[in-house]
C-alpha cells in the first residue's frame, strides 16, 4: 500500500458510511501513519461538511500478529495454507540437492488464488473474522468472554519462541563486567 491508495481507502469508508465514526485500526506501516494520511484524516474530521468521522487507533511495532484483526484472522491462515501448497507442488517435483527451485508466475498466482478460494470457503463454515474480534480482545458486546478469549491467545502466542522472547518476564539482563 501507498500513501495515495491509503488516501483512497480512507475515501472509500467515508462514501460507505455516511454520517458515521469510522474505527480504523492500522499498523505503523509508513503509508498508514505518515504525514499526509493524518494531515488527511484531521482535515477530514474537523471539515462542517464532513460526511464521516475517522477514530484512527494505531498498532504498534511488535503487536501486529498479536491484536491486529486481518493478521489473525486471515493473514495467517492465507500464509500457512501458500505454504502447504508450496511444499506439495515441491515435493512433486525432481529436485536436486543444492539447486534451486523455480515456480513460473502462473504456478504462484495458482497457489494464491487457491489459498484465498480455502479461506472463502472456510469463512462461510466458521466466522474467522467475527472470532478474530474476540481472540484480539476487541469484542465490545461481549468483553467477558473476549478477554478470556484474549488471554487463551496470548497464551498460545508464547509458544512462539520470537513472541514469547519480547515478553517482560522471559528477558534476563546480561552481567556486565
Amino acid at each position: 500500500m501507498t500513501t495515495q491508495t491509503a488516501i483512497i481507502y480512507l475515501h472509500y469508508l467515508i462514501n460507505l458510511f455516511p454520517g458515521k465514526n469510522i474505527g480504523l485500526i492500522w499498523d505503523k506501516h509508513s503509508s498508514h501513519y505518515c504525514d499526509d494520511v493524518l494531515n488527511f484524516i484531521e482535515k477530514n474530521n474537523n471539515d462542517n461538511n464532513k460526511k464521516a468521522t475517522i477514530t484512527l487507533a494505531i498498532v504498534d511495532e511488535g503487536l501486529t500478529p498479536i491484536i491486529q484483526v486481518p493478521d489473525v484472522a486471515v493473514n495467517k491462515i492465507f500464509k500457512q495454507n501458500l505454504k502447504k501448497r508450496y511444499y506439495s507442488y515441491r515435493s512433486e517435483l525432481d529436485v536436486e540437492v543444492g539447486k534451486k527451485i523455480k515456480v513460473s508466475k502462473e504456478k504462484i498466482v495458482e497457489m494464491i488464488l487457491g489459498s484465498i478460494a480455502d479461506i472463502n470457503d472456510c469463512s462461510t463454515k466458521q466466522l474467522l473474522i467475527h472470532d478474530a474480534f474476540k481472540y484480539c480482545g476487541l469484542n465490545p458486546w461481549s468483553s467477558e468472554n473476549s478477554l478470556k478469549a484474549f488471554k487463551e491467545h496470548l497464551d498460545e502466542l508464547e509458544n512462539n519462541n520470537i513472541l514469547k522472547a519480547m515478553i517482560l518476564t522471559n528477558q534476563e539482563a546480561v552481567q556486565l563486567e
